[in-house]
């Protein structure tokens, strides 16, 4: 590699300089014009419809609020004695994701809801009161129809709401922000949290439509800790906000106060699997013969948990081989992957075709389930699915002074773009990820203990490892919201700690 000339240098660094400070103020004007954009083209062509101006006739009792604030409205200019509805444009968000592992991206769709009926007066004027709907944060249309056609037109901000539980407790205790009306524009979609002034991780509601709750735990010494939330698209907090272009946003702080002694969530433990956004992938339709029926014990374990595989219909005193399928390869060397089958064993089917088989989960990737095959004179009579969830199977030493090498090792680690990375903070400050697929599901590496006297926090997050569609930037970083909006397959955030030593 050449070192260039200092005169060179001197250039290429004032035009990089010229050139960042420029797509930083065009990043800020893409995040705002974005912002219809992203939503579907149904909203644009049912204006392209409307053939008369739309009235300025409805009034307000406040111009924002939050969600479920109630609303008294006025509106004037309408058809005597005849029907009428308030109706409100909400939108619905899902993350999409092609083939069982690639991320795309965020996808938002708006509908129209009707929030009030009523009837207008012999004066044509109509008032009541409405209900903020629950869902997005954001700019919203309020519109006044009369046989199904748009009079008038009012516009309501609804703010974000953010509830901080408990405010108090020993180091380890799980802290939960719960938070109502996030956005689903560009700029106020993606939220950062940092503790004590370091970054943390990434808040979201895009599958539950502008609700969240991220999860961390306490991490410090006794006393107040400070907890802020900003918005940040680009995949950090946008810290001057007040010179940005929504300088009206919430900008939450918190302290949460440690106290003397430990929580019981400081043991070392994997979390309860939780429920994936949407509903997590759609995995293949199984296919089965005939009569044949194939069950499992279990659907979903650990690394050598036992499992029994039941199955009924197939042809009788035949040998049937047991195939999983898994994938193997890597997305970083250059050598691609694909998917790869292996024999767990052969058995004999007894005079009525049935079948009983007792196995371990396989040392194998978790995420996504795995499908099992039964195949009997080369054809496949029929299949089930299996899940690897992760576990912990080394964690050594617990305790030692500043220094000490920390040995761990996960199994059930995923492969796909959202399964196949967790994302490691130390005292709730994130220092980079482990990924799983180049390794078959099995996380091995060290972190070295630091710190006062005391416990630790070690914490594995899911998040996103790639995504095609990059408006916002939710990639490599831990997502605290993981338990309500994680894609794809529904990874547990996993719970470790050492105790510092004099």
């Amino acid at each position: 590699m050449k070192v260039p000339m200092k005169k060179s240098w001197l250039l290429m660094l004032a035009l990089s300089s010229s050139l960042a400070l420029a797509a930083c103020s065009e990043k800020e004007d893409n995040a705002a014009g974005e912002k219809n954009s992203e939503v579907s083209e149904t909203s644009a062509k049912k204006e392209e419809v409307v053939e008369e101006k739309l009235l300025n006739n409805i009034t307000l009792s406040a111009p924002r609020g939050f969600v479920r604030d109630e609303v008294q409205f006025n509106v004037t200019d309408l058809k005597a004695e005849k029907p009428v509805e308030l109706v409100w444009n909400s939108i619905d968000g899902e993350y999409i994701v092609e083939d069982l592992y690639a991320v795309i991206g965020p996808k938002f769709t708006e509908k129209e809801i009707t929030i009030f009926e009523g009837t207008a007066d012999a004066d044509g004027k109509w008032a009541g009161k409405f209900n903020v709907p629950e869902g997005f944060g954001g700019d919203f249309t309020v519109w006044v129809k009369q046989g199904g056609k748009k009079i008038g037109q009012v516009g309501y901000t609804v703010d974000p709401s953010f509830v901080m539980e408990p405010q108090s407790g020993p180091v380890g205790t799980e802290i939960t922000i719960k938070m109502e009306g996030l956005g689903w524009s560009t700029y106020m979609r993606n939220w950062q949290l940092t503790y004590d002034n370091k970054y943390t991780g990434l808040v979201t509601g895009i599958s539950t439509n502008g609700t969240a709750e991220a999860k961390i735990r306490a991490a410090g010494s006794v006393g107040d800790h400070a907890i802020r939330l900003r918005t940040g698209y680009l995949g950090m907090q946008y810290i001057n906000y007040l010179q940005s272009p929504y300088p009206d946003k919430p900008a939450p702080d918190f302290m949460f106060k440690i106290t003397d002694g430990v929580a019981p969530t400081i043991a070392n433990h994997v979390e309860e699997a939780p429920v994936a956004a949407s509903g997590g992938v759609e995995m293949p339709e199984l296919k089965q013969k005939k009569d044949v029926k194939v069950a499992l014990s279990v659907d979903e374990g650990i690394v050598g948990d036992p499992v029994k595989l039941t199955s009924t219909g197939l042809p009788k005193d035949t040998e049937v081989e047991l195939v999983w399928n898994t994938m193997k390869g890597s997305r970083v060397s250059g050598n691609g992957f694909a998917e790869e089958v292996t024999s767990l064993d052969k058995i004999k089917t007894d005079a009525t075709g049935n079948l009983d088989y007792d196995f371990k989960v396989p040392d194998d990737l978790g995420g996504i389930p795995h499908r099992l095959d039964l195949v009997a004179n080369g054809e496949v009579y029929g299949q089930t699915y299996l899940r690897i969830l992760p576990s912990i199977v080394d964690f050594s030493p617990k305790s030692g002074p500043v220094g000490t090498k920390i040995s761990i090792t996960i199994k059930g680690g995923g492969w796909t773009e959202f399964d196949n990375a967790y994302y490691l903070t130390y005292d709730n400050a994130y220092t980079g990820y482990l990924c799983a697929f180049n390794s078959q599901g099995n996380l091995t590496f060290d972190v070295i203990a630091t710190g006062d006297v005391g416990h630790h926090l070690i914490d594995l997050y899911p998040g996103i490892y790639k995504q095609k569609e990059l408006a916002t930037d939710m990639t490599l970083i831990p997502q605290l919201t993981y338990s309500t909006d994680h894609p794809g397959s529904a990874m547990p955030a996993i719970r470790l700690a050492f105790e510092v030593t004099k």
